[in-house]
C-alpha cells in the first residue's frame, strides 16, 4: 500500500507532478520487520512488491510478509480502517527510493485507488491500469476534500 498527497500538505519522500507518494516509513517497517514470522525468498521479479522502497525484489531477496493497517497515526476511528498483507524486504530499504518518478512497481500492476477526507472517510475510489496511475491520482487529488489517496495491488503481487 502506497499514499499519495496533494503537494505541500506534508513531508514525504517522492515528488511526481502535483502529488507526493509515500511508502511505508522506516520506523513502522523496522517495526513490522521485528513481528514478522513469515519469510520469503522471491523466486521471480516482478512478483514480491516492497512496500518500503516501492520496488519489486530481485529474484534471490528476502522479504517478510507482515499484516499492515494503513489508517495507523490516521483515522484510527474510521470505519474503512483494515489491515492487509504487504511485503517487505527483510532488512532496510529506504534509501532506494526513485524520487523523480513513480515506481515501476505501481505502473506495471493494476491498481485500486481509495480517497479519503482528513477524516479517513471515503470519498472517491476506482481501479486503474498502474500506466493511468499519474491522471487517476490527479483526478482524485482535484475532488473537493480529498487529503490522501491509498494506492493497492487490485491483485496478488
Amino acid at each position: 500500500m502506497s499514499d499519495a498527497r496533494q503537494t505541500g500538505r506534508r513531508s514525504v519522500r517522492s515528488v511526481v507532478g502535483m502529488f507526493t507518494i509515500s511508502p511505508i516509513d522506516a520506523r513502522t517497517a523496522d517495526r513490522l520487520r521485528a513481528t514478522a514470522s513469515v519469510v520469503r525468498s522471491a523466486d521471480e521479479s516482478p512478483g514480491y512488491p516492497c512496500r518500503q522502497c516501492l520496488r519489486d525484489a530481485d529474484v534471490g531477496d528476502e522479504l517478510v510478509l507482515v499484516s499492515y493497517d494503513p489508517f495507523e497515526g490516521f483515522g484510527e476511528h474510521s470505519p474503512y480502517r483494515s489491515a492487509s498483507p504487504i511485503f517487505l524486504h527483510r532488512h532496510d530499504c529506504s534509501g532506494r527510493l526513485d524520487a523523480a518518478r513513480l515506481p515501476d512497481q505501481l505502473t506495471r500492476r493494476r491498481l485500486s485507488l481509495r480517497a479519503f477526507d482528513t477524516e479517513a472517510m471515503m470519498l472517491d475510489g476506482r481501479v486503474v491500469d498502474g500506466s493511468d496511475l499519474a491522471a487517476a491520482l490527479d483526478e482524485l487529488l482535484r475532488v473537493d476534500g480529498v487529503d490522501r489517496v491509498h494506492v493497492h495491488n487490485a491483485g496478488p503481487g
